[in-house]
């Protein structure tokens, strides 16, 4: 492998990476986030609120997380294909 081809090996694993670790950190900050999408029920005769427990709605910033963790993670798959290709490269 020539110099050049290990260099970008290595910044294409750095990037992986950080795209790895950044997507983590967005996934976890914006779980932590209560979500509020706007809709509640009136029962009127029964004088009661209903409100749907346990019904999650996605955030734009958790799918955006879930987004870059799995590119990141396509991506360090792709990096580990080829290395491995050159590594049994005759």
């Amino acid at each position: 492998m020539t110099r050049r081809a290990g260099l970008t090996s290595r910044l294409v694993l750095v990037a992986g990476l950080a795209a790895l670790v950044l997507g983590v950190v967005v996934l976890a900050i914006a779980a932590a986030q209560p979500v509020s999408f706007g809709w509640f029920a009136y029962a009127p005769l029964s004088e009661t609120t209903f409100a749907a427990e346990g019904v999650r709605v996605f955030s734009t910033a958790s799918l955006a997380g879930a987004v870059i963790t799995v590119i990141s993670l396509l991506v360090l798959a792709a990096w580990l294909g080829y290395r491995q290709g050159v590594r049994h490269a005759p």
